[in-house]
């Protein structure tokens, strides 16, 4: 969910953290360090929730079965109903596409079509960062992970190493 505030990035702004954003995700074991910090001074900072809830609900949808005169038995399904609901989650921008919120420490990046699939591993990242002094520590990828109860099943997503700064270079040969 994009926060009314969303629109508070400048165009200038947006565009800087887009090419930034870009570059931070693309494959590799290394991102750049400056291209890190220059993001985690673009994107407006928010407190941190103690507690927040992201969360989509589906359901199935009816089916329908008959028989049909010179085809035979058909079956016919109706999409399932979906519901999201957040509580109390911290501001985010939409930049390019993703969209992309910053808390002490940390800077969440989604995919805008996170929302379309079915699995959300590699759908979202996380930059993560010393809070005092603003070096980027690295960058975690999400996984999801499922856990099943009878007959609801709950997924989750987790994060994990994904990429680490780049080592700074000493101008030798």
């Amino acid at each position: 969910m994009v926060s009314k505030g969303a629109q508070d990035l400048p165009i200038e702004a947006r565009l800087e953290a887009h090419a930034i954003l870009d570059r931070l995700t693309m494959d590799g074991q290394t991102f750049s360090r400056e291209d890190a910090k220059r993001l985690i001074a673009l994107i407006p900072v928010t407190p941190r929730r103690r507690f927040s809830f992201t969360g989509l609900f589906q359901g199935r949808g009816p089916d329908f079965r008959g028989r049909a005169a010179g085809v035979g038995d058909v079956e016919l399904r109706e999409e399932g109903k979906e519901r999201r609901v957040s509580w109390n989650t911290p501001e985010s921008h939409r930049i390019g596409g993703y969209t992309v919120s910053h808390t002490p420490g940390q800077i969440l990046i989604d995919l805008m079509w996170i929302a379309t699939r079915e699995d959300l591993s590699g759908q979202s990242c996380q930059l993560v960062y010393n809070t005092e002094t603003g070096e980027p520590r690295a960058m975690e990828i999400s996984v999801q992970r499922a856990l099943t109860v009878f007959v609801i099943r709950l997924a989750y997503i987790s994060y994990v190493p994904w990429k680490t700064p780049e080592v700074g270079r000493t101008g030798d040969g």
